[in-house]
Parts: structure tokens; sequence; C-alpha cells
């Protein structure tokens, strides 16, 4: 009887590592001196994420303060034969918005138990000319080296929620997970 409640325990146990999703703090002024061939001028914000099956880096950055048109890089590297290589790249700008990264939302998990990362970041978007008002919040998947959307908009009171065409690609439980991270978020 022992031998078995071993093994159903040691196999509880390796399942519990391969959902494992560890996160690292990174000191953004450090990383941002490193010399990492990350896009832009400043960081403003870097998590380093560990899985089963991955070694990954997240980078926020854009240009310069002031820079306009305001870009925000949204950069996924991942430790591949002992070297960083960048997995998934994306450019965030539009004429007259200003975005804001909010770096205490996120979200980090392994909803499909493939041993590999799945995120979600919020980030907001402001009119140039008025940085206080919010026009909307956007939620932003990572998901196998692409990223993916939900939004809602301030004008009808953050009410409903619109989503990139490809979201609807995403495995069920990637969508659960998301969108009751999304769901309870206070978007103002």
């Amino acid at each position: 009887m022992g031998k078995y409640v071993l093994l159903i325990l040691l196999s509880m146990g390796f399942y519990a590592a391969e959902a494992q999703v560890t996160t690292i703090s990174i000191n953004k002024e450090n990383f941002q001196s490193s010399g990492f061939p990350f896009k832009g001028k400043r960081v403003l914000q870097v998590e380093r994420i560990q899985t089963p099956k991955e070694d990954n880096y997240i980078v926020f950055s854009k240009e310069e303060r002031g820079a306009d048109p305001d870009k925000l890089y949204v950069q996924q590297f991942q430790q591949i034969d002992g070297m960083w290589q960048l997995v998934a790249d994306e450019l965030i700008s539009e004429e007259g918005i200003v975005t804001s990264v909010w770096e205490s939302r996120k979200a980090f998990f392994d909803a499909d138990k493939d041993g590999k990362l799945d995120a979600l970041f919020i980030y907001s978007r402001h009119p140039k000319d008025d940085l206080q008002k919010q026009l909307s919040c956007i939620g932003l998947v990572l998901y196998k080296n692409k990223f993916y959307r939900l939004r809602a908009e301030e004008a009808d009171g953050y009410g409903q929620t619109t989503f990139s065409d490809n979201y609807a690609s995403l495995p069920v439980e990637v969508k659960e997970n998301v969108e009751r991270y999304w769901n309870n978020l206070d978007k103002r």
C-alpha cells in the first residue's frame, strides 16, 4: 500500500512541476544598461519567466520620453541553445495616442499544460494631449510566441469587450484563464 501512495505522490509532483511557471524579479535599470538587444531606449517593464520547457524575457520598452509618435515595443526572448533569441516582436503605435503599461497588472500561467508560457499583460491608450484621460484598456495575450488582444473602451464604461481577429483561435483553457482575469480587472 505504501508503494502505491508513494507512486501517486510522485506522479502528482511531476504533474505539478510540469505546470509550474516561475517569475524572477529583474531590475529595470540594470537590465536597460546591460546591453541586452531590446528595441527602444528605456525599459518600462521586464519579466523573466521560466517554465519547465522555456526560459523567457518579456520586455516592454519605448523611445526617449516625449518621442513622437509614441511607440511601445513588446518583445519575447527565449534562451535557445544557450543564446537569447527574439521569438515574438510587436510594435504598438497610433497617431495621437500614448500607451501606458500597467506594470502591476499581469498574469503568467500554463493553461494548456504544455510546459510553455501563457501570459496576459495590460496596457491603456491615452490621447497625446491629455495623458490623464484613458480611452481604452487592452489585454495583450502572449501564447506560443504570438500576440492576441482583448479591448474595452472608456466610452461605454468598459462594458463591452472586443477581441482581435486571431483571439478565437486560442485554446478554450487559455481563453478561460484570460477572461477570468479580464472580467475581474478594474479597467479604469
